[in-house]
């Protein structure tokens, strides 16, 4: 089957911003369709978003991306079998630049995304069977969820400088166990918040954003929940997303964390006492972005004490990734498509990191939408861990109940 027609449109995500979404279609008319999500607290080294500028939407517009598609990348593929790798590569040579600016990054992962469906499609098989071909795998695995159940830093209006406080269910034994305890543990934390009189308003990634919260309350708070749910054999553990770039004082170096201003060492002992206290077991973006000897610093003390992840730090940028793993500074990557444009950089940053032992986590937005393709990313690639937002909103829910799909249909359990 060949592309007939590449269609692309200006949508809204989560947040009621816009976004793009991109439509292909194949000539026995079947379709496919992607939308790409945005990030808020967006680092400083992710490729470059595509706006319009101007007054409308207060320049948040997508129509000049929208535009690209149609006019310039979709005469590239009309005509052609959808095959993922060389059409990105056929957009890189377009775009020609290092950080995508010519073309946009949002614009570029549209396509990438519906190209490799529609390759999917024509090829009769599902996405995830797809990316793990494309990858050289020859088993496949579920990955381990990170659920955000409660939200702050950029992600809420609360008082809260910890962007995200996670339950990770380590002991459960398949992906609808996890789903099942995380779902459990969600709805106990709820009950725990009313009785402490504190808002269940929820935040941009589904977690709840109580009001006049403490990022040590809340850990106390979830660790509650937890506890009133705990099973044998359930050993959830917690993860936090510090977003660190988001309080570091490039001018002095120090962080304003807690109403104080820390040196790197003082943060991290911050962090040692939190791990005396509750049982966190992944920090990611401990440091700031661009604090590489901060980073050295804290893989040498705490490298084997805690899952070190680098999100602002790597951007999913295959260059960044492997000064990291030549300096020895994480022990896991986060991987967001959007941080870096297409599909193929994406499975390429992937690889590095799995060639290098160094963990990988497939990460969601928080400005996101319905599409669940980083289901089986994660799934395809056997990524291990993935980030998909809490037990509520339906563009968090939509990636989970994609997963649950997907381990049925691998279990045998789901009919033809």
């Amino acid at each position: 089957m060949k592309i007939s027609q590449v269609a692309a449109r200006e949508i809204y995500d989560s947040r009621g911003w816009p976004t793009i979404q991109c439509t292909i279609i194949l000539d026995d008319g079947s379709t496919v369709t992607s939308s790409v999500p945005t990030g808020l607290s967006r680092g400083r080294h992710e490729a470059y978003e595509l706006r319009d500028g101007g007054k409308r939407l207060w320049g948040r517009g997508v129509l000049r991306a929208v535009e690209n598609i149609e006019l310039v990348i979709a005469p590239a593929l009309i005509g052609k079998e959808p095959n993922g790798p060389t059409m990105d590569i056929l957009m890189l040579d377009e775009d020609g630049t290092t950080d995508k600016s010519h073309l946009g990054a949002n614009t570029l992962l549209a396509v990438s995304m519906a190209v490799y469906k529609a390759q999917a499609l024509a090829e009769k098989i599902e996405l995830y069977e797809l990316i793990a071909y494309l990858v050289g795998a020859e088993t496949i695995t579920m990955p381990f969820p990170q659920f955000n159940l409660i939200n702050g830093g950029a992600h809420a209006d609360t008082t809260m400088q910890i962007q995200e406080f996670l339950l990770v269910p380590a002991g459960a034994s398949n992906f609808r166990a996890a789903m099942e305890l995380c779902v459990t543990v969600f709805h106990e934390l709820k009950n725990v918040l009313h009785k402490h009189g504190k808002s269940t308003a929820v935040g941009d990634e589904g977690g709840f954003a109580p009001q006049g919260v403490s990022d040590q309350q809340a850990l106390a708070f979830l660790y509650e929940a937890i506890e009133r749910v705990s099973q044998e054999g359930s050993n959830s553990v917690i993860a936090l997303d510090v977003a660190a770039s988001q309080f570091y004082d490039r001018e002095t170096g120090l962080y304003k964390f807690g109403g104080a201003d820390l040196k790197t060492a003082e943060l991290i002992d911050v962090y040692r006492k939190l791990m005396g206290e509750y049982p966190i077991f992944s920090l990611e973006d401990p440091l700031a972005e661009d604090d590489w000897d901060g980073w050295r610093f804290m893989k040498k003390e705490m490298g084997g004490d805690v899952q070190m992840v680098g999100d602002d730090l790597f951007a999913t940028n295959f260059h960044r990734i492997e000064k990291g793993i030549k300096d020895n500074i994480s022990t896991a990557a986060i991987i967001k498509p959007n941080q870096i444009g297409t599909i193929t950089e994406t499975l390429q940053a992937i690889q590095l990191c799995k060639n290098n032992d160094l963990d990988v986590i497939i990460s969601h937005r928080s400005g996101d939408t319905e599409e669940t393709f980083i289901a089986d990313l994660a799934v395809g690639t056997s990524a291990g861990q993935i980030k998909a937002g809490g037990c509520s909103r339906g563009e968090r829910l939509a990636k989970y109940n994609r997963l649950l799909t997907i381990e049925d249909t691998l279990l045998g359990l789901q009919e033809d």
